[in-house]
Order: C-alpha cells, then structure tokens, then sequence
C-alpha cells in the first residue's frame, strides 16, 4: 500500500473526497490515475484493503533442507552445521542457524508421543559404558562408548556407539531412542553422570540435576530420577 497517498486522503472529508480531481492527483502522486481511484474508495470505506500476500523470505530457506540431515542424521552441531553451508553460498547468522535447529528439535521431541505399554509409572533406564577398547580385524584399537536405554517393564533395549560422553552427545543418543521406541517414558533413571548431575550442588540426602538437562527433560515431557550419589544399585 502506498502509505503517502492513503495518509494524505484521510485528511478529507467525504464530501472533499468527492470532489478531488483524479487526474491532478496522479500526477502529484505520479502514479496512475486507477490507484488513486481505489484510495478512495478505500478512505471513503466503499473498498476494504486487500491483506498484503507477500511472502517473507529467509536466508536459510534455501539451507533448511541439509541442515535437518545433518542435525537428524549425523547429529551435527549448530557450528559445525554453520560452516558447513557457509562454505555452500550462506550469508546469515550463526544465531538464525541455531535458533533454526533448537526449534526443529523441540518439534521432533514432541512429535514423539508416548506409545507405551499403559502401565502407570512406566520407566526406562539410561547407562554409559565408557572408554570401552575395541579391535578391527586389522589391529587397530578404538576407544569407544556404550549408550543403553531400556524399558522398565518390556526390557526392550536402545544401544549406540559413541566417540565421547558429552551433553550434547547424550541429548541425541536419547532423542535417537525415543524415535527407536516411538515414544517418551513417564520417566527416566540415570547414573551420577556429570552431564545430568550437578556434582558440585549434590550430596548423599539431595540431588541436582544439571540445569541445561534439566531444560531438555522438560522439553521432552519426561521426569528424571537419579540413582543416590555412590549408589548405582538403586537402579
């Protein structure tokens, strides 16, 4: 809409509108004859304005695509995802490009709604056998890490490899589960990790739960427990 002519018509009455000469308008506006016609009408309110159509674009639109593989399937992060299409023409933010992918995750947590067996208080169990050697056939000797999700009452088990136990590490192995299950468990018992516990808030009567997982859980829909400090066997 061109906000001048629509501003500077408003100051008439209708009977002025009425009498303004179309012609003279145009070329003060320099602009068609018809679109000071339709102003007007639409300031003596015998036409209602059209809702712009116009749809907005995003410097990311053209990335969204490769950016969920790699968050989806290579459980790549916001950086490594940034350089990756910045080397592929992207010339946005690496906020927008991280704001993009904590959105996506959020959706695809809820999405995965529970389908579990209706027993209340159903529970799933996490582990992680770290630092685990393993040897190719080769001779070579890997250091590798076990991820284990179980369910409580079907004993029915996630597990994936992993090169380090990091936080955000154990954020996609457990997004990769709730997929592998097609659901969220009501709730979920973990080890005295550091990336769940707060260690140093943490003692034998209390515990603390770490506050950016503590955000996840929230976001995910489940309710943590932690084994007591020294305790494992509690699970």
């Amino acid at each position: 809409m061109r906000e001048d002519i629509h501003n500077k018509l408003k100051e008439f009455t209708r009977e002025e509108l009425c009498l303004l000469n179309k012609s003279e308008l145009a070329r003060r506006f320099n602009c068609d004859p018809r679109t000071v016609e339709r102003y007007l009408k639409i300031s003596s309110g015998e036409l209602v304005p059209k809702k712009s159509s116009r749809v907005y674009t995003s410097l990311l639109d053209d990335y969204k695509s490769i950016i969920i593989e790699k968050v989806d399937n290579y459980g790549a992060t916001a950086m490594a995802v940034y350089k990756f299409i910045k080397k592929k023409g992207y010339k946005g933010k690496y906020s927008t490009v991280a704001d993009f992918i904590n959105k996506h995750k959020k959706v695809e947590i809820k999405k995965a709604t529970i389908r579990f067996e209706t027993t209340p208080g159903l529970q799933a169990q996490v582990d992680w056998k770290e630092n685990l050697t393993m040897i190719s056939k080769h001779g070579e000797i890997f250091k590798v890490n076990i991820f284990l999700m179980v369910l409580g009452y079907s004993r029915v088990k996630y597990v994936s490899l992993t090169e380090n136990r990091e936080q955000k590490t154990l954020f996609t192995c457990m997004i990769d589960a709730f997929r592998f299950f097609g659901g969220i468990p009501r709730e979920i018992l973990f080890d005295n990790m550091k990336t769940v516990i707060d260690r140093s808030k943490t003692n034998f009567s209390r515990v603390e739960f770490n506050t950016t997982f503590k955000h996840f859980a929230d976001d995910a829909g489940f309710k943590p427990i932690a084994c007591r400090p020294y305790r494992p066997q509690t699970k």
